[in-house]
């Protein structure tokens, strides 16, 4: 509610502004819904999602630094199973992508206005969390992440006629939806760098990374969306 000054008339509140930065198409759809369902929840901000110019967290990064100074927040969706693929693929002598992306971890961790959001291997570790606390860790998502997202979302597509059309037309945000606070907990259990079973970006060694997680949480808490 607007609190009024001495003179009796209201005080305009200050909308606060920030952006999603995704590595790819599938988080930026998501994002455009999660908008859309929720926009009477954040009436009391501007949110919108970012496409990278270019495709590579590289690009993300540079993106970043750019917009930094025209958003109280930024977050950044990471899928990190293409840093372990094209680390381990990496030739000797070249420049591994996982000591970059620690590099620009180090570099944003202690920025108060970006968020660093780990999905490992990729968003749809994320959907899974509302139908169970799921652990495992996937190489990717073609194959089991794949068989298993089609368990609980039928026909489920990479591709952004499904993200809209899902759901009767409502789309996957709002199929998802229902089952939200429970995603919520599951992910900030499996994130809990308490655990032993975290993602730790001051190991080295690629094979440390091989753990399932998601940080989606992190967004929501900041949305203030509990369920």
């Amino acid at each position: 509610m607007s609190r009024k000054n001495k003179r009796g008339s209201q005080k305009p509140q200050i909308r606060r502004s920030f952006v999603v930065i995704g590595d790819g198409e599938t988080e930026y759809w998501y994002i455009q819904k999660l908008i859309a369902y929720e926009k009477d929840n954040l009436d009391h901000l501007s949110l919108k999602p970012e496409l990278p110019r270019e495709k590579g967290f590289e690009k993300s990064y540079e993106d970043i630094k750019n917009l930094e100074k025209g958003y109280d927040k930024i977050f950044w969706i990471v899928d990190f199973d293409t840093i372990i693929g094209e680390t381990k693929e990496a030739k000797k002598g070249n420049p591994r992508k996982l000591d970059i992306f620690r590099k620009y971890f180090k570099d944003l961790s202690d920025n108060e206005k970006i968020i660093i959001i780990i999905n490992n291997p990729c968003l749809e570790y994320w959907f899974l969390q509302h139908f169970g606390k799921f652990t495992r860790y996937f190489k990717g998502y073609n194959g089991e992440l794949k068989r298993e997202i089609k368990k609980h979302i039928q026909n489920y597509d990479k591709k952004e006629k499904f993200y809209n059309s899902s759901n009767g037309g409502k789309g996957i945000y709002s199929f998802l939806k229902p089952k939200l606070g429970k995603a919520i907990l599951n992910s900030r259990d499996i994130s809990n760098p308490k655990k032993t079973t975290k993602l730790d970006f001051n190991k080295t060694d690629i094979n440390s990374y091989e753990i399932g997680t998601t940080e989606m949480y992190k967004l929501f808490d900041e949305l203030k969306i509990s369920k």
